[in-house]
């Protein structure tokens, strides 16, 4: 009788696994259908929790003032450090924009959404290459006309859950 228990007791921890790996299967594809839609109607926020310079330096950012936004035709990118002064009032440069060429690439089911953008601001021109995969994390990489770099990295979030605080546009 006490092996049955075991055998009983094993297949019901194998069961949970099946089914907490089926729920985060759900979960997945249920989050790709919502990033697809944001991707598609462009309405999503990238909040960075982290920059990286051109040469590897890395920091850490408040991601209510750093944050690439998009909204339709028309975008912010944001970059602030705090308890500095900046040009844009948070310590920082804020960059508006529309956009002026907008493609998604969707590969396969599983894998990340690409998104690579052109804003055009009274600074000229921006690309950005972003990313976002279905468990909320993204990427951005940002070239001006220059070829002066920055990458983001934070959580996609949509437009409605977005925290972030908009300075003064600087350029």
């Amino acid at each position: 009788m006490g092996f049955q228990t075991q055998a009983q007791e094993t297949k019901t921890k194998k069961e949970i696994r099946a089914e907490k790996k089926i729920q985060e299967l759900k979960t997945r594809d249920a989050n790709r259908l919502i990033q697809e839609k944001w991707a598609d109607d462009k309405t999503f926020v990238l909040e960075a929790q982290q920059v990286f310079g051109k040469k590897g330096s890395s920091f850490l950012l408040n991601s209510s003032t750093n944050f690439v936004y998009v909204n339709g035709d028309n975008a912010i990118i944001q970059l602030a450090f705090d308890h500095l002064v900046g040009w844009n009032g948070v310590g920082g440069i804020t960059v508006k924009g529309k956009i002026t060429k907008y493609e998604v690439k969707y590969d396969e089911k599983n894998k990340p959404i690409y998104m690579n953008m052109t804003i055009q601001g009274s600074s000229g021109f921006q690309d950005i290459a972003l990313w976002m995969s279905t468990s909320g994390m993204g990427e951005a990489q940002i070239t001006d006309i220059k070829g002066n770099r920055i990458r983001f990295t934070g959580n996609i979030v949509s437009l409605e859950d977005s925290k972030v605080f908009v300075g003064m546009e600087t350029f």
